[in-house]
């Protein structure tokens, strides 16, 4: 008879031998999952699926998406399978499928598959970006008053100030008096332009990152998107295993980072209440909808706006607000570095446009400015700030995939649609690594294929602050050029290699380039 004491002889061998043999069996049976239901896959390895390369820091998450992408075997399908550890996959690669996921059926994918968990991590599972439905429905509704074109004239001013505060600062800068010349490290500037914005626009008070590099709110924003390996595991738990995230209690912001945020905004809307001074920006939404949901009672699928869920939509603007910006410009000028004649004519705009307004930038001029527009948009076609879109099945019956395949997507299954590798795809975008404005010229924008760019998402899900963005990133370019232009230094980077650690699209390292001052005469 086979007795206790048998069994813990043999434990270590069912540990160490036969445990192992179990789950690398599983796993291949599972990574089969797409050779049983007759669907074109990319092969996956035991256990981690196909994101082994992600997983060692090898690729960045747009370098895989864009191999897999690419791979031969997706080519002339509208989809195909992989893995993401145990789970099964679907890359979505026809526009006219991602019009059906993103906005047609939305009811039937209207949840990311990224997720954090709400009981451990109320600040970061509660915002707007992850929040699922039917809470996100309702949260959406109210906070998008706060985004509309109006409330974006109302801010202008705001924006405007600060636009000449980078100008201000840029002009300080010591130079060489031969050349004319400073060498800049071009994200920290413009990542400080975008962390002074945020905090004027969004929180009512002045961050004075320009001015002090070493400000509160910069440091806070530089840890946040700082991906460290602890951090980079934690994004990767939450975008791609949020099955684990519970359990190792993974959170979207670091205790520090959380610390900072929590006792900032809860300080600024204490502040803000006492004076009872209305300023018409975030936090006075956030007010509102506080007191509106003062005797609220929590439910399953409702968010009360009290603590944590009110600093969660502060906290998630003011992260995804400072770097999609500051990012999006930096990736611009060191495109521009390389281009003078675009440059020039970007300037040229610049120029006219501010003769006519006497100097004066204005709400109505930024948009005028038809070249800056073209550049914006090549800009974001060429590196989006998220390189993907996630989003699972919440049809309870499954969805058929039909006329593009035979296939039923079942409930639960994670779909990913590649933005990166749809922007670039020689088939939308001829000579697609080439920076080219002209894309998006009146001549040439009705050649652009519906949902083959989607640096902003689409659909109900699409990023509700994308005029709040673009606007402070016209604003940011035009102070900048107006008085300087650049061009590569010795120590610019002919070639830029994603940051493998994170998940937005980020340089590795860090770049400089060559800033020459150079004044408009707007005379």
């Amino acid at each position: 008879m086979f007795s206790f004491s048998d069994f813990l002889i043999h434990l270590p061998l069912l540990i160490f031998v036969w445990l192992p043999i179990l789950i690398y069996c599983s796993s291949l049976y599972i990574n089969s999952y797409w050779k049983r239901k007759n669907i074109t896959f990319i092969p996956a390895k035991p256990i981690v699926g196909n994101l082994l390369e992600c997983l060692l820091f090898r690729k960045s998450v747009a370098e895989l998406f864009s191999n897999m992408y690419n791979d031969p075997r997706s080519m002339r399908k509208s989809f195909v399978g992989f893995q993401i550890f145990y789970k099964p996959t679907l890359l979505i690669r026809d526009p006219e499928l991602i019009k059906r996921i993103l906005v047609k059926d939305f009811p039937s994918f209207s949840n990311r598959h990224a997720a954090s968990d709400m009981h451990s991590d109320l600040l970061g599972g509660s915002n707007l970006f992850l929040l699922p439905n039917p809470a996100w429905k309702i949260l959406r509704a109210r906070l998008t008053p706060f985004f509309t074109s109006g409330k974006m004239k109302q801010m202008f001013h705001l924006m405007k100030k600060i636009g000449n505060e980078l100008n201000d600062t840029m002009i300080s800068r010591k130079i060489d008096d031969k050349a004319k010349t400073i060498s800049v490290e071009i994200k920290d500037i413009l990542a400080e332009f975008a962390t002074d914005v945020i905090a004027s626009c969004a929180f009512g008070i002045e961050a004075n990152s320009l001015k002090n590099p070493n400000s509160d709110f910069r440091k806070a924003g530089k840890k946040i998107f700082e991906f460290k390996w602890s951090r980079a595991i934690e994004f990767f738990s939450i975008f791609f295993l949020p099955e684990i995230v519970p359990f190792f209690k993974f959170k979207v912001f670091s205790k520090d980072s959380g610390k900072f945020l929590r006792d900032s905004i809860n300080h600024i809307i204490g502040e803000r209440e006492k004076s009872k001074a209305v300023r018409n920006d975030l936090i006075d939404t956030l007010i509102n909808l506080k007191n509106e949901d003062k005797f609220k009672q929590l439910s399953a699928s409702d968010l009360v706006f009290q603590g944590d869920a009110i600093v969660a939509q502060a906290a998630v603007f003011f992260t995804a607000g400072y770097e999609t910006s500051s990012n999006a410009m930096s990736f611009g000028l060191y495109e521009l570095a390389f281009k003078p004649e675009m440059q020039k004519r970007l300037r040229e705009e610049i120029k006219e446009t501010l003769r006519e307004s006497k100097g004066e930038i204005t709400f109505e001029n930024v948009h005028g400015m038809v070249y800056l527009n073209m550049i914006v948009q090549e800009m974001l076609r060429m590196y989006p700030p998220l390189p993907f879109l996630d989003r699972k099945c919440t049809e309870n019956k499954g969805y058929s995939l039909q006329p593009f395949g035979d296939f039923v997507v079942p409930y639960g299954m994670p779909v990913m649609i590649p933005v990166f590798a749809i922007q670039r795809d020689p088939k939308y975008w001829p000579n697609p690594g080439k920076f080219d404005p002209e894309r998006f010229s009146a001549e040439n924008k009705d050649k652009i294929v519906p949902y083959a760019y989607l640096p902003l998402g689409a659909g109900p899900h699409n990023c509700i602050g994308e005029r709040f963005g673009i606007l402070q990133s016209k604003i940011g370019l035009i102070n900048f050029f107006k008085n300087h232009s650049v061009r590569p230094s010795e120590k610019t980077p002919r070639v830029l290699k994603f940051e493998p650690k994170a998940l937005v699209i980020q340089f590795q390292g860090s770049f400089h380039l060559d800033v020459i001052r150079d004044p408009i005469n707007f005379n």
